[in-house]
């Protein structure tokens, strides 16, 4: 019985070695493989960093162009640095297309001979203007005279109508010189309150001279004044256009018509001129 123990005592310890030498054995093993993968992993870590230079060095040997791989770039408008590796920073140029800007040509501005000779015509209408502005302000203080002429119209039944008109004209010496004459040259039509006037004096018709003594204008006429083709309706009409235009002045009373200078008793049959005529002889 005690060889029995013993012998089960010992095969106990036995298995126990193995088991012992057994795990020792496994950890031993564990240990070496994962030193054998850290291994590897710092080999391809090593292997990735160093890809580059492999690369470059190969491309070198072989005389291919390099081909960079490029992670990270930072722009910087015409130049752009790439950190290729930790040991060596690449610069590349970026050529970018630019828009060329418009070119806007500047060209010198000519001198315009008509703006200049504008410019001259302006200064010197400014400097006629003020040469001529003293006559300017001697012409507002000339004073103006009315006038009363006398033309006719013809009514609807045929019948000759006296018109009164008035002109305005500058004041001078001789008015009633002035105001015969404008009567011979006519109306003027141009203006409203003579459009439907006439005269029926004689074409022709010229004053030669005239004065005023007491009252009495003497009107002295050329011969056509005696030709009067509308028969005596017209010579009546012509005597009266001058007498009433003439006594318009308050210092003639009558008229004394005149023929080249010789004082004739009729201007034509029935029609006498021999003395002064008034507004009452008609």
């Amino acid at each position: 019985m005690a060889k029995k123990y013993e012998y089960e005592e010992v095969s106990f310890d036995d298995n126990k070695r193995r088991k012992v030498k057994s795990s020792k054995k496994s950890k031993a093993t564990g240990i070496g493989v994962a030193i054998y993968l850290l291994v590897l992993i710092v080999l391809f870590i090593l292997f990735v960093i160093k890809l580059p230079q492999l690369k470059k060095a190969w491309n070198t040997v072989t005389g291919n162009a390099p081909v960079t791989s490029i992670t990270d770039v930072e722009e910087i408008q015409d130049e752009s640095t790439l950190i290729v590796d930790e040991d060596k920073v690449v610069t590349i140029k970026v050529e970018t297309e630019r828009e060329e800007e418009p070119k806007i040509e500047i060209q010198p501005e000519e001198e315009n001979p008509k703006e200049e000779k504008n410019i001259e015509d302006k200064v010197q209408k400014k400097e006629e203007k003020k040469e001529e502005s003293p006559v300017v302000s001697t012409q507002t203080q000339i004073k103006y005279t009315e006038l009363q002429l006398c033309f006719v119209e013809i009514d609807a039944d045929g019948s000759v109508i006296r018109r009164i008109v008035k002109r305005s004209i500058p004041k001078n010496d001789t008015p009633l010189t002035t105001a015969i004459n404008l009567l011979l040259e006519g109306p003027d039509t141009t203006k409203s309150s003579e459009k439907n006037c006439m005269s029926l004096i004689p074409k022709g018709t010229k004053l030669l001279s005239a004065k005023v003594s007491n009252g009495v204008a003497y009107l002295n006429f050329n011969e056509n004044f005696e030709r009067n083709q509308e028969g005596v309706e017209g010579y009546i009409s012509s005597l009266v256009q001058i007498v009433y235009t003439a006594t318009a002045f308050n210092t003639v009373n009558s008229v004394q018509f005149l023929i080249e200078g010789e004082n004739k008793k009729y201007i034509c049959e029935g029609v006498s001129i021999e003395y002064p005529l008034t507004r009452n002889s008609f």
